[in-house]
Protein backbone atom coordinates (compact mmCIF):
# COMPACT_ATOMS: atom_id res chain seq x y z
CA UNK A 1 0.00 0.00 0.00
CA UNK A 2 1.58 3.27 -1.07
CA UNK A 3 1.75 6.57 1.35
CA UNK A 4 -1.10 7.98 -0.54
CA UNK A 5 -3.68 5.36 -0.74
CA UNK A 6 -5.47 5.65 2.50
CA UNK A 7 -6.77 9.14 0.81
CA UNK A 8 -7.91 7.86 -2.21
CA UNK A 9 -11.39 8.25 -2.01
CA UNK A 10 -10.70 11.87 -1.05
CA UNK A 11 -10.88 15.05 -3.88
CA UNK A 12 -7.85 15.85 -5.32
CA UNK A 13 -7.36 18.98 -3.63
CA UNK A 14 -8.60 17.87 0.24
CA UNK A 15 -5.78 14.89 -0.94
CA UNK A 16 -3.40 17.45 -1.14
CA UNK A 17 -4.21 18.93 2.18
CA UNK A 18 -3.98 15.76 3.81
CA UNK A 19 -0.60 14.59 2.45
CA UNK A 20 1.14 17.75 3.39
CA UNK A 21 -0.15 17.59 7.00
CA UNK A 22 1.16 14.13 7.35
CA UNK A 23 4.25 15.10 5.91
CA UNK A 24 4.44 18.29 8.34
CA UNK A 25 3.16 16.20 11.26
CA UNK A 26 6.59 13.46 9.97
CA UNK A 27 9.07 16.23 10.21
CA UNK A 28 7.49 17.67 13.87
CA UNK A 29 7.73 14.20 15.35
CA UNK A 30 11.02 13.46 13.57
CA UNK A 31 12.68 17.10 14.74
CA UNK A 32 11.61 16.31 18.66
CA UNK A 33 11.82 13.13 19.17
CA UNK A 34 14.70 11.57 17.03
CA UNK A 35 16.67 14.49 15.95
CA UNK A 36 17.37 15.70 19.14
CA UNK A 37 18.30 13.82 21.92
CA UNK A 38 16.69 14.74 25.08
CA UNK A 39 19.56 16.24 27.61
CA UNK A 40 19.10 14.36 30.85
CA UNK A 41 18.11 16.30 34.04
CA UNK A 42 21.33 17.13 36.14
CA UNK A 43 20.40 18.05 39.91
CA UNK A 44 22.37 20.65 40.32
CA UNK A 45 23.63 21.13 43.97
CA UNK A 46 23.70 24.93 46.12
CA UNK A 47 26.53 26.52 46.61
CA UNK A 48 27.85 25.45 50.06
CA UNK A 49 29.30 29.25 50.46
CA UNK A 50 27.02 32.03 51.35
CA UNK A 51 27.25 35.33 49.90
CA UNK A 52 28.32 36.48 53.29
CA UNK A 53 31.76 33.55 53.17
CA UNK A 54 32.95 34.71 50.07
CA UNK A 55 36.04 36.83 51.00
CA UNK A 56 36.17 33.71 53.58
CA UNK A 57 36.79 31.11 50.97
CA UNK A 58 39.10 33.11 49.00
CA UNK A 59 41.46 32.93 51.87
CA UNK A 60 40.22 29.44 52.33
CA UNK A 61 41.24 28.13 49.19
CA UNK A 62 44.63 29.36 49.32
CA UNK A 63 45.27 27.53 51.68
CA UNK A 64 43.85 24.11 49.69
CA UNK A 65 40.72 24.32 51.32
CA UNK A 66 37.76 23.50 48.58
CA UNK A 67 33.81 23.99 49.15
CA UNK A 68 31.85 20.78 49.39
CA UNK A 69 28.01 20.48 48.57
CA UNK A 70 25.63 18.40 49.98
CA UNK A 71 26.25 18.00 53.75
CA UNK A 72 23.43 18.10 55.97
CA UNK A 73 22.62 16.78 59.49
CA UNK A 74 19.93 13.84 59.06
CA UNK A 75 17.75 12.00 61.43
CA UNK A 76 19.97 9.42 61.96
CA UNK A 77 23.09 11.58 63.13
CA UNK A 78 21.34 13.67 65.48
CA UNK A 79 20.43 10.10 66.85
CA UNK A 80 24.34 8.87 66.51
CA UNK A 81 25.51 12.10 68.62
CA UNK A 82 22.71 11.08 71.50
CA UNK A 83 24.80 8.27 72.06
CA UNK A 84 27.71 10.40 72.83
CA UNK A 85 29.28 11.53 76.04
CA UNK A 86 29.99 15.39 75.82
CA UNK A 87 32.16 17.92 77.81
CA UNK A 88 30.96 19.94 80.45
CA UNK A 89 29.11 22.98 79.67
CA UNK A 90 30.55 26.46 81.40
CA UNK A 91 29.42 27.76 84.24
CA UNK A 92 30.44 31.42 84.73
CA UNK A 93 29.47 34.49 86.20
CA UNK A 94 29.38 36.23 82.72
CA UNK A 95 28.01 33.41 80.77
CA UNK A 96 29.19 33.75 77.27
CA UNK A 97 26.30 33.66 75.15
CA UNK A 98 26.78 33.15 71.51
CA UNK A 99 26.96 29.78 69.12
CA UNK A 100 30.32 28.81 69.18
CA UNK A 101 29.64 26.25 72.00
CA UNK A 102 31.96 22.75 71.54
CA UNK A 103 28.48 20.70 72.12
CA UNK A 104 26.55 22.61 68.98
CA UNK A 105 28.25 21.18 66.15
CA UNK A 106 28.92 17.23 67.04
CA UNK A 107 26.20 16.24 64.74
CA UNK A 108 27.48 18.25 61.97
CA UNK A 109 30.88 16.13 62.75
CA UNK A 110 28.83 13.04 62.64
CA UNK A 111 27.82 13.97 59.00
CA UNK A 112 31.29 14.90 57.86
CA UNK A 113 32.68 11.68 58.91
CA UNK A 114 29.65 10.13 57.39
CA UNK A 115 29.84 11.40 53.84
CA UNK A 116 33.67 10.78 54.23
CA UNK A 117 33.53 7.23 54.87
CA UNK A 118 30.78 6.70 52.81
CA UNK A 119 33.41 7.90 50.00
CA UNK A 120 31.64 10.90 48.95
CA UNK A 121 34.44 12.84 49.32
CA UNK A 122 37.08 10.23 46.95
CA UNK A 123 36.38 12.48 43.83
CA UNK A 124 39.08 14.99 46.24
CA UNK A 125 42.28 16.24 46.36
CA UNK A 126 43.13 13.32 49.00
CA UNK A 127 43.24 14.24 52.26
CA UNK A 128 40.10 15.94 51.81
CA UNK A 129 40.48 19.35 52.83
CA UNK A 130 36.67 20.96 52.64
CA UNK A 131 34.62 24.21 53.96
CA UNK A 132 31.79 25.45 53.97
CA UNK A 133 29.09 27.60 55.43
CA UNK A 134 26.97 27.16 58.67
CA UNK A 135 25.48 26.21 60.33
CA UNK A 136 24.60 22.73 58.43
CA UNK A 137 21.09 22.32 57.75
CA UNK A 138 19.29 19.91 60.39
CA UNK A 139 21.83 20.84 63.13
CA UNK A 140 19.05 20.39 66.08
CA UNK A 141 21.33 23.46 67.95
CA UNK A 142 20.16 25.81 65.59
CA UNK A 143 17.01 27.75 64.52
CA UNK A 144 15.73 25.76 62.05
CA UNK A 145 14.58 28.61 59.52
CA UNK A 146 17.44 29.54 58.28
CA UNK A 147 16.70 32.25 56.88
CA UNK A 148 16.05 33.78 60.41
CA UNK A 149 18.96 32.87 61.68
CA UNK A 150 21.72 35.31 61.90
CA UNK A 151 24.44 33.09 63.01
CA UNK A 152 26.95 33.37 60.13
CA UNK A 153 29.18 30.46 60.50
CA UNK A 154 31.97 29.75 58.51
CA UNK A 155 33.54 25.96 58.85
CA UNK A 156 36.48 24.05 57.75
CA UNK A 157 37.52 20.35 57.54
CA UNK A 158 40.45 18.74 57.54
CA UNK A 159 39.74 14.43 57.02
CA UNK A 160 42.43 11.76 56.81
CA UNK A 161 45.48 13.67 58.72
CA UNK A 162 46.53 12.61 61.87
CA UNK A 163 49.56 15.03 61.12
CA UNK A 164 50.18 18.26 63.43
CA UNK A 165 50.55 20.34 59.89
CA UNK A 166 46.98 19.80 59.94
CA UNK A 167 45.98 20.99 63.23
CA UNK A 168 48.71 24.17 61.90
CA UNK A 169 46.92 24.89 58.98
CA UNK A 170 43.41 24.64 60.15
CA UNK A 171 44.53 26.97 62.87
CA UNK A 172 46.71 29.38 60.47
CA UNK A 173 43.82 29.42 57.85
CA UNK A 174 41.42 30.60 60.51
CA UNK A 175 43.54 33.05 61.97
CA UNK A 176 43.88 34.65 58.74
CA UNK A 177 40.06 34.73 57.65
CA UNK A 178 39.92 36.51 60.95
CA UNK A 179 42.47 38.97 60.88
CA UNK A 180 41.55 39.95 57.58
CA UNK A 181 38.01 40.08 58.19
CA UNK A 182 36.55 40.83 61.34
CA UNK A 183 37.78 44.09 63.06
CA UNK A 184 36.79 42.68 66.87
CA UNK A 185 40.29 44.07 68.39
CA UNK A 186 43.81 41.95 69.10
CA UNK A 187 43.24 37.98 68.22
CA UNK A 188 44.71 35.21 70.46
CA UNK A 189 44.92 31.62 69.67
CA UNK A 190 43.89 29.81 72.87
CA UNK A 191 45.38 26.07 72.16
CA UNK A 192 45.15 23.19 74.68
CA UNK A 193 45.59 19.39 74.00
CA UNK A 194 43.15 16.23 75.62
CA UNK A 195 45.36 13.54 74.30
CA UNK A 196 43.44 10.45 73.49
CA UNK A 197 40.45 9.07 75.63
CA UNK A 198 42.53 7.30 77.94
CA UNK A 199 44.54 10.72 78.56
CA UNK A 200 41.39 12.30 79.18
CA UNK A 201 39.87 10.06 81.34
CA UNK A 202 43.34 10.12 83.76
CA UNK A 203 42.75 13.93 84.21
CA UNK A 204 39.42 14.00 84.21
CA UNK A 205 39.29 11.34 87.53
CA UNK A 206 42.43 13.44 89.38
CA UNK A 207 40.67 16.73 88.22
CA UNK A 208 37.58 15.38 89.85
CA UNK A 209 39.11 14.42 92.98
CA UNK A 210 41.30 17.26 93.52
CA UNK A 211 38.02 19.95 93.40
CA UNK A 212 36.48 17.38 95.54
CA UNK A 213 38.59 18.07 98.17
CA UNK A 214 38.42 21.68 98.12
CA UNK A 215 34.62 21.83 97.12
CA UNK A 216 33.77 23.83 100.23
CA UNK A 217 35.68 26.63 98.53
CA UNK A 218 33.71 26.94 94.83
CA UNK A 219 30.84 29.20 93.90
CA UNK A 220 27.89 28.60 95.19
CA UNK A 221 26.32 27.81 91.46
CA UNK A 222 29.68 25.54 90.91
CA UNK A 223 29.06 23.46 94.12
CA UNK A 224 25.42 22.46 91.82
CA UNK A 225 26.93 22.20 88.61
CA UNK A 226 29.94 19.97 90.15
CA UNK A 227 27.61 17.37 92.03
CA UNK A 228 25.93 17.29 88.36
CA UNK A 229 29.24 17.23 86.28
CA UNK A 230 32.93 16.39 87.61
CA UNK A 231 34.25 18.51 84.96
CA UNK A 232 31.81 21.59 84.87
CA UNK A 233 34.09 23.88 86.63
CA UNK A 234 36.87 23.72 84.17
CA UNK A 235 36.30 26.97 82.76
CA UNK A 236 34.72 28.68 85.76
CA UNK A 237 35.98 31.80 86.18
CA UNK A 238 34.04 32.57 89.49
CA UNK A 239 36.51 34.53 91.73
CA UNK A 240 36.45 31.83 94.31
CA UNK A 241 36.82 29.28 91.79
CA UNK A 242 39.88 30.44 89.85
CA UNK A 243 41.63 30.73 93.24
CA UNK A 244 42.15 27.14 93.44
CA UNK A 245 42.35 26.41 89.97
CA UNK A 246 46.22 27.58 89.39
CA UNK A 247 47.20 24.08 91.68
CA UNK A 248 44.26 21.67 89.80
CA UNK A 249 45.54 19.13 87.45
CA UNK A 250 46.24 19.59 83.59
CA UNK A 251 45.22 17.82 80.44
CA UNK A 252 48.73 18.40 79.29
CA UNK A 253 50.27 16.36 81.73
CA UNK A 254 48.23 13.07 80.58
CA UNK A 255 49.32 13.11 77.70
CA UNK A 256 51.35 10.20 76.71
CA UNK A 257 55.05 10.66 74.35
CA UNK A 258 53.13 10.61 70.61
CA UNK A 259 50.52 13.42 71.98
CA UNK A 260 53.01 15.38 73.54
CA UNK A 261 55.12 15.40 70.30
CA UNK A 262 52.24 16.05 68.27
CA UNK A 263 51.40 19.09 70.71
CA UNK A 264 54.93 20.32 70.22
CA UNK A 265 55.54 20.74 66.50
CA UNK A 266 51.53 22.33 66.62
CA UNK A 267 52.89 24.72 68.85
CA UNK A 268 56.28 25.34 66.72
CA UNK A 269 54.16 25.75 63.66
CA UNK A 270 52.49 28.58 65.42
CA UNK A 271 55.43 29.91 66.71
CA UNK A 272 57.21 29.62 63.30
CA UNK A 273 54.38 31.94 61.74
CA UNK A 274 54.89 34.80 64.83
CA UNK A 275 51.07 33.84 65.99
CA UNK A 276 50.08 35.06 69.77
CA UNK A 277 48.86 32.11 71.47
CA UNK A 278 49.15 30.64 74.92
CA UNK A 279 48.10 27.47 76.31
CA UNK A 280 45.13 27.76 78.16
CA UNK A 281 44.96 24.59 80.44
CA UNK A 282 40.94 25.18 81.08
CA UNK A 283 40.19 24.79 77.43
CA UNK A 284 38.61 21.27 77.05
CA UNK A 285 36.40 21.25 74.50
CA UNK A 286 34.00 18.33 74.00
CA UNK A 287 35.57 16.31 76.39
CA UNK A 288 35.80 12.78 75.60
CA UNK A 289 34.67 12.29 72.12
CA UNK A 290 37.76 15.11 71.13
CA UNK A 291 41.27 13.88 71.00
CA UNK A 292 44.55 16.07 70.62
CA UNK A 293 44.00 19.16 69.54
CA UNK A 294 41.59 22.02 71.06
CA UNK A 295 41.49 25.35 70.45
CA UNK A 296 39.62 29.02 70.28
CA UNK A 297 40.68 32.52 68.55
CA UNK A 298 39.49 35.41 70.79
CA UNK A 299 39.37 38.90 70.72
CA UNK A 300 39.85 41.35 73.59
CA UNK A 301 38.72 45.11 73.67
CA UNK A 302 38.48 47.63 76.05
CA UNK A 303 35.33 48.19 77.33
CA UNK A 304 35.59 51.26 80.17
CA UNK A 305 37.97 49.71 82.71
CA UNK A 306 37.70 45.70 81.64
CA UNK A 307 39.01 43.97 79.04
CA UNK A 308 36.14 42.45 76.62
CA UNK A 309 37.08 38.87 75.67
CA UNK A 310 34.79 37.42 72.65
CA UNK A 311 35.37 34.19 71.26
CA UNK A 312 35.49 34.40 67.00
CA UNK A 313 36.52 30.82 66.45
CA UNK A 314 36.59 27.33 67.70
CA UNK A 315 38.12 24.09 66.57
CA UNK A 316 39.01 20.49 67.89
CA UNK A 317 40.11 17.52 66.79
CA UNK A 318 37.25 14.37 66.65
CA UNK A 319 39.39 11.51 65.34
CA UNK A 320 37.20 9.26 67.66
CA UNK A 321 33.78 10.62 65.87
CA UNK A 322 33.94 7.97 62.95
CA UNK A 323 34.22 4.84 65.24
CA UNK A 324 31.92 5.35 67.70
CA UNK A 325 29.23 6.65 65.04
CA UNK A 326 29.77 4.46 62.02
CA UNK A 327 31.82 1.26 63.63
CA UNK A 328 34.55 2.40 61.56
CA UNK A 329 38.21 2.79 62.30
CA UNK A 330 39.41 6.05 63.78
CA UNK A 331 39.33 8.72 60.85
CA UNK A 332 41.77 11.38 61.76
CA UNK A 333 39.82 15.15 61.72
CA UNK A 334 39.82 18.32 62.98
CA UNK A 335 37.28 21.10 62.48
CA UNK A 336 36.85 24.65 63.06
CA UNK A 337 34.15 27.05 62.94
CA UNK A 338 33.97 31.20 62.52
CA UNK A 339 31.93 33.68 63.10
CA UNK A 340 31.80 35.82 60.62
CA UNK A 341 29.72 38.91 59.88
CA UNK A 342 28.38 40.26 56.82
CA UNK A 343 30.56 42.38 54.61
CA UNK A 344 28.74 42.87 51.18
CA UNK A 345 30.51 46.44 50.73
CA UNK A 346 34.07 44.70 50.16
CA UNK A 347 35.16 43.36 46.67
CA UNK A 348 34.75 39.32 46.68
CA UNK A 349 37.92 38.49 45.17
CA UNK A 350 37.81 36.59 41.51
CA UNK A 351 38.37 32.58 41.52
CA UNK A 352 40.97 31.65 40.25
CA UNK A 353 40.34 28.52 37.82
CA UNK A 354 42.69 25.04 38.56
CA UNK A 355 44.25 25.23 35.20
CA UNK A 356 45.25 29.02 35.43
CA UNK A 357 47.42 28.37 38.76
CA UNK A 358 51.18 28.04 37.60
CA UNK A 359 52.82 27.22 40.58
CA UNK A 360 53.12 23.95 42.71
CA UNK A 361 55.02 24.23 46.29
CA UNK A 362 57.02 21.00 47.19
CA UNK A 363 58.80 20.58 50.66
CA UNK A 364 61.22 18.15 51.84
CA UNK A 365 61.93 17.20 55.67
CA UNK A 366 60.48 18.73 58.89
CA UNK A 367 62.01 21.84 59.04
CA UNK A 368 61.01 22.66 55.69
CA UNK A 369 57.91 21.86 56.23
CA UNK A 370 57.42 24.33 59.35
CA UNK A 371 58.86 26.97 57.36
CA UNK A 372 56.43 26.39 54.38
CA UNK A 373 53.57 27.84 56.31
CA UNK A 374 54.90 31.64 56.24
CA UNK A 375 55.73 30.95 52.86
CA UNK A 376 52.17 30.21 51.54
CA UNK A 377 51.05 33.08 53.93
CA UNK A 378 53.31 35.61 51.93
CA UNK A 379 52.07 33.88 48.62
CA UNK A 380 48.29 34.93 49.74
CA UNK A 381 49.25 38.36 50.79
CA UNK A 382 50.46 39.17 47.54
CA UNK A 383 47.90 37.37 45.87
CA UNK A 384 49.83 34.40 43.87
CA UNK A 385 47.72 31.06 44.00
CA UNK A 386 49.93 28.15 44.09
CA UNK A 387 49.20 24.45 44.78
CA UNK A 388 50.42 22.44 47.56
CA UNK A 389 50.04 19.32 49.32
CA UNK A 390 51.88 19.81 52.65
CA UNK A 391 50.06 16.97 54.27
CA UNK A 392 52.36 14.99 51.92
CA UNK A 393 55.84 13.84 52.98
CA UNK A 394 57.01 11.95 50.16
CA UNK A 395 58.90 13.78 46.96
CA UNK A 396 57.60 11.49 44.59
CA UNK A 397 53.85 11.86 45.44
CA UNK A 398 54.36 15.90 44.95
CA UNK A 399 56.15 15.58 42.17
CA UNK A 400 53.35 13.48 40.40
CA UNK A 401 50.90 15.96 41.38
CA UNK A 402 52.29 18.63 40.04
CA UNK A 403 53.16 16.63 36.42
CA UNK A 404 48.99 15.91 36.58
CA UNK A 405 48.48 19.58 37.09
CA UNK A 406 50.96 20.62 34.32
CA UNK A 407 51.88 23.78 36.07
CA UNK A 408 55.13 25.28 34.45
CA UNK A 409 56.38 26.09 37.26
CA UNK A 410 57.37 24.23 40.93
CA UNK A 411 58.81 25.49 44.06
CA UNK A 412 60.93 23.64 45.81
CA UNK A 413 61.75 24.17 49.88
CA UNK A 414 64.00 21.33 51.20
CA UNK A 415 66.46 21.14 54.03
CA UNK A 416 69.12 22.86 52.39
CA UNK A 417 67.15 25.64 51.13
CA UNK A 418 64.97 26.19 54.59
CA UNK A 419 68.87 26.40 56.40
CA UNK A 420 69.39 29.54 53.63
CA UNK A 421 66.20 30.92 53.78
CA UNK A 422 66.07 30.67 49.83
CA UNK A 423 63.24 28.65 47.74
CA UNK A 424 64.59 26.76 44.35
CA UNK A 425 61.99 27.82 41.06
CA UNK A 426 61.72 24.85 38.52
CA UNK A 427 60.97 25.70 35.11
CA UNK A 428 59.23 22.34 33.81
CA UNK A 429 59.43 23.21 30.69
CA UNK A 430 63.20 23.85 30.14
CA UNK A 431 64.04 21.76 33.55
CA UNK A 432 65.78 25.18 34.28
CA UNK A 433 66.25 25.81 38.22
CA UNK A 434 66.58 29.18 40.27
CA UNK A 435 67.57 29.38 43.76
CA UNK A 436 65.73 32.56 44.89
CA UNK A 437 65.93 34.15 48.66
CA UNK A 438 62.76 34.22 50.27
CA UNK A 439 62.62 38.00 50.45
CA UNK A 440 62.91 38.11 46.75
CA UNK A 441 60.66 35.37 46.02
CA UNK A 442 57.45 37.51 45.24
CA UNK A 443 58.88 39.58 42.68
CA UNK A 444 60.38 36.63 41.07
CA UNK A 445 57.14 35.07 40.71
CA UNK A 446 55.34 38.10 39.73
CA UNK A 447 57.87 38.27 36.85
CA UNK A 448 56.14 34.62 35.69
CA UNK A 449 52.77 35.47 36.18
Amino acid sequence: MSKTSVHSNLPKKEKTKAINKAKLETQHIKSHTFSKKAKPIVEEKPDPIDKVHKIAEASARHYGFVPFAGLSVQKEDIVKAKGFKVGAKRVNKDEIIGSLRFENFLEEYVSVTRAYVNKEMSDLVQPPMICHSGPLYGNSHFDKNKEKNKDHIFSMHILGNAKSIADAMIIETSYVILKDHVDKGELLIEINSLGDKDCFTKFAKEYSLYFKKNLGELATPCKHAFKKDLMSTVSCDHDECLAIQDAAPKPISYLTEEYREHFREVLEYIESLNLPYIINHSLIGSGLYAGGTVFQITAFTIKGRQDKKEILAIGERYNSVSKKAWGKKDVPAIGAHLMIEADLARKVPKTIAVEDIKFYFIHLGYDAKLKSLSIMEMLRVAKIPVHQALSRDKITSQIAAAEKLAVPYILILGQKEAIENSVTVRHMNTRVQETIKVQDLIEYLQKLL
